[in-house]
């Protein structure tokens, strides 16, 4: 079993210039000498909600009904926003998403449960400036074994049996937003407040498999904005195609197509370069991806059009720059380290966080 926790960073701008996508063709667990793609193996993907606010740090401010029917509403709104994901206005994914009702788990557990809540108060889940984050539980086949394999999950009495037909499932998802930092329902955000919606559908991002994308008007870049200009409440169309090459449509591979090339300094290919398809017309950012070890990269789902290819270099460290590699080894490394430098030999048994 894979674990990996994916956070949320606060960082309170009220404008962000870049732009950011999923993990392309590069998400999941390493199953040398290649990535394997980790999604659900079916659908609706279910989720569950436990409404407690302990810290009492949620407003319902503009919402008429109950704190608890607000917050689902919110996260619901969110799960909607995938669910209805376009690609040049066309619907290429075939994910649907479902509210199973409540919960009363406190902390992420992997029991085959995905519970979204506020209850978990361990300090260590929240380190300085994570606004929420996603624990993810993911299951890869046995070595030998085609078709479908079973998995479990808790322990005991309540102990789940599972089945995946798929070479990497995702079995087990949750979200925690941190007790420390308040977040309203409201439309219009009071200072310092987040938008559980937008946080949310970030989160909910992770938790369907995506990574994080170095665009910043993407609703999965890593970096959030606690002023009402900064929401993000709707996808972009990187985030349309992250989720559509997770879980395509039949038409999917038809509609879009694939830019590929290979980024080199002095004959030699570069690592992490940051590579961004550019709407020659537009100017928009469109689709983004990391280079592979070689240089070589693959940007997958473009929608028809004329693109500009930008290669830009990663910073050095969190100091000298908004995005670096920690911000993406879930693309190239797997659920690897937070510097992206050891590669789980076994992903089956494989614990860790990257941001």
């Amino acid at each position: 079993m894979v674990v990996a926790l994916v956070a949320f960073v606060v960082m309170f701008s009220a404008v962000l210039m870049f732009g950011y996508n999923p993990f392309q063709d590069n998400l999941g667990t390493i199953s040398s000498p290649d990535p394997v793609i980790a999604r659900w193996d079916s659908m609706p993907v279910t989720w569950l909600l436990n409404p407690s606010t302990p810290s009492t740090n949620v407003s319902n401010t503009g919402c008429s009904d109950t704190l608890a029917n607000c917050i689902q509403q919110a996260i619901a709104n969110g799960f909607t926003t995938w669910d209805g994901a376009l690609v040049a206005s066309q619907s290429l994914t075939s994910l649907t998403t479902q509210y199973d009702g409540t919960s009363s788990v406190a902390a992420p557990a992997i029991d085959c449960q995905n519970v979204i809540g506020f209850s978990d108060t361990s300090s260590s889940d929240f380190p300085t400036g994570t606004i929420a984050f996603t624990q993810v539980a993911t299951v890869t086949r046995p070595t030998g074994t085609t078709g479908s394999f079973q998995y479990q999950c808790g322990s005991g009495a309540t102990t789940v049996t599972k089945t995946c037909s798929l070479d990497d499932c995702i079995g087990d998802a949750d979200i925690e937003f941190n007790p420390g930092i308040s977040f309203t329902t409201a439309s219009t955000l009071p200072a310092n407040t987040f938008s559980i919606q937008s946080v949310a559908t970030h989160e909910e991002g992770h938790l369907l498999g995506l990574s994080h994308s170095g665009i910043a008007h993407a609703v999965m870049f890593p970096f959030g904005d606690s002023t009402s200009a900064g929401q993000q409440l709707h996808l972009s169309t990187d985030d349309a195609i992250g989720i559509s090459f997770l879980y395509p449509s039949s038409n999917f591979s038809t509609v879009t197509g694939v830019i590929s090339g290979k980024v080199t300094l002095n004959g030699a290919g570069v690592f992490a370069a940051h590579v961004v398809a550019v709407d020659a017309g537009t100017g928009d950012a469109v689709v983004d991806g990391l280079t592979a070890p070689d240089g070589s990269y693959s940007l997958v789902g473009v929608p028809p059009g004329t693109y500009r290819i930008l290669a830009l270099p990663l910073a050095p460290n969190s100091d000298t720059g908004v995005l670096t590699l920690d911000n993406f080894s879930g693309w190239d490394c797997g659920f690897a380290d937070s510097t992206c430098t050891t590669i789980p030999q076994n992903p089956t048994s494989y614990t860790g966080r990257y941001h």
